[in-house]
């Protein structure tokens, strides 16, 4: 049935189909405009225009009094001014100007680096951080890590994306100097591929943990898994076609669009509100829980760890400077919502010392929007960890998903000071807790 639907609301103009692309999409004269709605009214305004503008909403119309992001297309621009003046919205800005400007400067950065320099390292010191890397190079500073750490680093494919390219964790399981076990923090990156700055960021900060004295301790008290790529696929599909591509690059029979949201894919509480069931939508949850192989590998590698023995788990996104924690499919707040909101205070307070960046915290569905079958929420519910949060990194709007790499590592180091919070918070509580 679903599918007939698809195709109706395809003739009727409705959606338009996502191709797989061969070429550089261009978004040349494509504008990020800015809404902060100020009643129900307006906010119901900005979600029925989404499919009669074709908007891409960067940050969704879910609450008053927070900021509305949305790509528009140049062919709509006049027509949207018309709607919300219209509609007696005037209190709009254009945020960025033209997307395929900020597209072209980390292109230009980029390539400016490489005329000059080997994108290749030999080394992780030779590593360098302060740029964004295609796939192919991110795989090449985890083999780096575990040539320069061997004794405690290994890499294990845990499967294989949809396009089959494999699909590795490093575990970094140093011996401790009791010889006890450790606790263990899970971290993640790029499930939403345009988010560039949420794997950049984390090279750069377990790099700090090996290499910087100050950070050592966190791998010497606490053994860590680290995903870089989860959804590899479409992360090459930023870089060779389309650079603001979200979703994975499955192709479900009978489907007219490509990809699934793999932030609204896991097996828990799938399908809820705050997730679509149209294949074309940014927030497709896909046709049933764990479709996406990347998904089904992931939640199939974490339960080999073992319920109850992981003590924290981060998955890393961006942009709006948040730490979320559950629920995201429901506002009811969780049984150790006091516990939760206590650790991401600590955790913002040492954020803000490192640049005086805000990360505002929080319960996911009331401090940003109600989202369906996400990481945090399998996680915490399936697997029992309580200490399950999203970060959203930097910035607040003024780049978006297009943000500069002279800020990674700042954006590395302020992200590195919450890490350490949690770290030290969970080998605390791992050694109170008698083991």
């Amino acid at each position: 049935m679903m599918k007939y639907l698809n195709i109706f609301l395809l003739l009727l103009g409705v959606y338009s189909v996502d191709i797989s692309s061969t070429e550089h999409v261009n978004y040349k004269g494509h504008q990020v405009w800015r809404v902060i709605p100020k009643s129900k009214e307006v906010l119901a305004i900005l979600r029925d225009m989404e499919d009669a503008f074709e908007l891409d909403f960067w940050s969704d119309p879910v609450a008053t009094g927070r900021p509305v992001d949305f790509r528009i297309e140049p062919k709509f621009a006049l027509e949207i001014q018309d709607h919300l003046e219209m509609n007696g919205i005037f209190d709009y800005t254009v945020y960025i100007s033209d997307i395929q400007d900020l597209i072209n400067e980390q292109k230009s950065s980029r390539k400016a680096w490489t005329a000059t320099e080997k994108a290749v390292a030999s080394s992780l010191d030779t590593f360098v951080y302060s740029q964004y890397h295609p796939a192919e190079e991110v795989y090449e500073w985890m083999e780096l890590v575990v040539a320069e750490y061997g004794s405690f680093v290994s890499k294990e494919q845990f499967g294989v994306t949809y396009q089959g390219r494999p699909l590795y964790v490093l575990k970094f399981h140093k011996p401790s100097s009791s010889g006890n076990p450790k606790p263990t923090i899970f971290v993640d990156a790029l499930i939403h591929c345009r988010e560039w700055i949420s794997t950049a960021s984390l090279l750069f900060i377990f790099k700090e943990m090996l290499r910087n004295p100050k950070y050592t301790h966190m791998i010497d008290e606490v053994d860590w898994y680290f995903v870089p790529m989860i959804n590899i696929d479409g992360y090459v599909e930023t870089w060779l076609g389309d650079r603001l591509w979200r979703k994975t690059r499955s192709t479900g029979p009978g489907s007219l669009c490509t990809g699934v949201d793999g932030n609204r894919n896991w097996d828990n509480h799938w399908s809820y509100p705050g997730a679509s069931g149209i294949p074309c939508s940014y927030t497709y949850y896909g046709p049933m829980p764990a479709s996406e192989s990347e998904i089904r590998h992931l939640q199939n590698y974490i339960m080999g760890v073992g319920k109850g023995n992981i003590g924290a788990y981060v998955t890393t996104h961006s942009y709006t400077q948040l730490i979320l924690y559950a629920y995201g499919w429901t506002e009811e707040l969780p049984p150790e919502n006091e516990e939760l909101n206590a650790t991401s205070k600590l955790m913002h307070d040492a954020i803000k010392a490192v640049h005086g960046k805000y990360y505002t915290y929080g319960p996911s569905a009331i401090t940003i929007y109600v989202s369906s079958g996400d990481t945090a929420d399998w996680t915490y519910e399936e697997m029992g960890i309580v200490h399950s949060y999203t970060f959203e990194l930097r910035d607040e709007g003024r780049y978006g998903f297009l943000l500069p790499p002279d800020q990674i590592i700042p954006n590395g180091e302020e992200y590195l000071a919450g890490l350490e919070v949690l770290s030290n918070f969970v080998r605390d509580d791992y050694e109170g807790s008698g083991f």
